[in-house]
């Protein structure tokens, strides 16, 4: 079924959806509202309007300042194509059962997606406070990403709490939009825990940066099912300096941590998993797929370093989580040794053509480019990425997650600072137990028996975006 066909779209309409849908309509409305009113919300008053750009979004402000709001719109249209090194015949696949019919055999998906399609509005209010609520419309679902109320004590002091992502690696934190590659680093994807509901304390000078929150569960993920449990919770932090910071060179060192409890799942015994796409999400099969049981609690460790100077930018982190268990032996509990997980990336780039990509102290995380140039910025950018999510600690509970390596090469072109066009190629090297959690069989066999080599295939991919 096409994607943009409307009887599709229609029948995933739900009542949840179009409630939320109208939800940001009115906070649109109120926002707008809102900034023509005075300081007394009882008292309508006329003010005058500053409006201008930044970083290729329209801004409005009103002239005491007191009001300050713009829209953070995006748009990913991706394209990817999959060339296995070995002919995949024999592979049989899990039956999808979203579709009508499927016979169980492996096959790529090649095609076009909607990546994302971001609709956000951000506003500061009274000067000291500041919301964001963002929603992704993608595959024709509603999936809240960021929504929180902060407040702001100084420009360099800040609370907020709401869903927001954990301050956790850099690649993680920094915006999709402001990426090398087309997805983030597997280690960052399977790590890093992206978005919680909780609150967070930041606060950074011009040569350090720190943030710490406790963080629950993720709001679309909040079941209604009663007797679950209760959510998981989390103590995260990261810190970072950048001894160098200056127009030519930055150095930048960081490091992150998390304590972790699983989220109820209606049994006594709970369970985490860890999962990460190939870095390409057209095809959208998590060959790295590894379930423990019965976990305590578990922590992630990350260590980051980048260095830039002039239009030379290079960064890498290193990621370790350790999974506090036990076994079950007729209903009583005996301890087994932790399982452990690594991986860790390094990725270069150069500006061909046009500035480098600026350092923000602010969030400590390379983000947009100034392009000032006809024609735009042309830059060129390779990575190394591997993930271990195979354990052999204790023989009684061997987990078997699978272990893979990328290799990417990208061009990105930036006609002006709200539009990408990106190519990228990459080449996937699965272990003989990526079999995405034993959905990938051959003659009834595990992959890891019948295939010791695994999968391994190339990614063509492209992607266009706008910012608005």
């Amino acid at each position: 079924m096409p994607l943009f066909c409307n009887k599709h779209f229609k029948s995933q309409m739900t009542t949840k959806t179009k409630i939320r849908l109208l939800a940001l309509a009115f906070v649109a409305c109120c926002a707008n509202t809102a900034m023509a009113q005075g300081d007394d919300m009882t008292t309508t008053k006329k003010l005058p309007m500053n409006t201008y750009t930044k970083n290729g979004r329209l801004h409005f402000e009103t002239a005491n300042g007191n009001f300050h709001w713009w829209l953070d719109n995006r748009i990913y249209i991706d394209a990817a194509g999959y060339i296995p090194t070995e002919s995949v015949d024999g592979l049989r696949s899990k039956t999808n059962k979203d579709l009508e019919e499927d016979d169980g055999k492996f096959r790529f998906s090649n095609g076009v997606i909607v990546r994302h399609a971001r609709m956000a509005v951000k506003a500061t209010l009274y000067e000291k406070w500041f919301t964001e609520f963002d929603l992704d419309l993608a595959y024709n679902e509603v999936d809240i990403k960021d929504m929180y109320l902060g407040y702001k004590f100084n420009d360099h002091l800040w609370v907020k709490a709401g869903q927001f992502k954990e301050p956790m690696s850099m690649e993680s934190v920094t915006s999709s939009k402001y990426l090398h590659s087309m997805e983030r680093p597997m280690p960052v994807d399977i790590f890093a825990s992206g978005r919680h509901l909780g609150t967070s304390l930041t606060a950074w000078g011009r040569h350090w940066w720190a943030s710490g929150g406790v963080f629950g569960s993720q709001a679309e993920l909040i079941q209604k099912e009663r007797n679950r449990g209760d959510d998981g919770y989390a103590f995260t932090g990261r810190v970072a300096v950048s001894p160098v910071q200056n127009n030519e060179t930055t150095i930048h060192i960081g490091g992150y941590a998390t304590y972790r409890t699983p989220d109820g799942t209606g049994t006594e015994n709970r369970m985490v998993e860890f999962r990460g796409l190939p870095e390409s999400e057209v095809d959208h099969r998590r060959f790295v797929d590894a379930e423990v049981e019965n976990v305590n609690h578990y922590y992630t460790l990350g260590y980051e370093l980048a260095f830039r100077h002039r239009k030379w930018l290079a960064y890498g982190e290193y990621v370790f989580t350790s999974i506090n268990r036990y076994g079950l032996d007729n209903g009583n509990k005996y301890g087994l040794k932790n399982a452990t997980f690594n991986g860790w990336y390094a990725n270069a780039s150069y500006m061909i053509l046009g500035q480098a990509r600026r350092y923000s102290p602010e969030d400590a995380e390379f983000g947009p480019m100034p392009v000032t140039r006809k024609g735009g910025n042309l830059e060129l950018s390779a990575h190394y990425s591997t993930v271990n999510l195979n354990d052999f600690h204790d023989a009684r509970t061997v987990i078997t997650g699978g272990a893979a390596k990328a290799y990417s090469l990208s061009l990105n072109w930036y006609p002006h600072t709200n539009l990408l066009v990106g190519l990228n190629y990459t080449f996937m090297d699965n272990d003989k137990y990526a079999d995405a959690k034993g959905n990938v069989t051959v003659g009834g066999q595990p992959l890891s028996k019948a295939r010791k080599d695994g999968i391994d295939f190339n990614i063509l991919q492209l992607r266009l975006m706008a910012a608005f």
